[in-house]
């Protein structure tokens, strides 16, 4: 059974995948995502969502995500996680669960990598709607 995909969830994606499935993001072309990439859900609809992705170090204009705010499990809970509020992307329900499945996600339904709704990014964080393009292939 699929996860659910709403505010607060996190599924480690595979950023190839997003960008084959026609995922869109807010970043520049230079921007680098790791194989294997957390993502946090912000906003959800009836046909997609908006992910953050989360980086495991600090950079320039990164912002730091409290450890106590994340649950699940430990290969998520263990590490520090920032957010760059440059960067917001918009993927397709089937497209989010086809690249969580590549990146090998190990959350549940029954047991999902979260983070505590009162730590989310908030959608005025980040740039307009008119920002989306698509994710280059890496």
């Amino acid at each position: 059974m699929p996860h659910v995909h709403a505010p607060g969830l996190v599924l480690r994606f595979d950023p190839a995948t997003l960008a084959a499935d026609g995922a869109t993001h807010t970043g520049n072309a230079e921007v680098e995502f790791a194989p294997q990439q957390y993502f946090v859900c912000i906003d959800a609809n009836a046909k997609d969502a908006l992910w953050v992705p989360l980086f495991a170090g600090p950079g320039a204009g990164r912002k730091g995500i409290a450890a106590t705010a994340k649950t699940g499990g430990a290969r998520w809970t263990k590490f520090t996680s920032f957010y760059d509020a440059t960067l917001l992307c918009r993927v397709n329900h089937k497209s989010a669960q086809h690249a969580a499945t590549i990146a090998y996600d190990e959350s549940t339904p029954k047991q999902p990598s979260r983070l505590a709704i009162a730590h989310l990014p908030k959608r005025d964080e980040f740039p307009a709607d008119s920002a989306f393009h698509p994710i280059a292939a890496q």
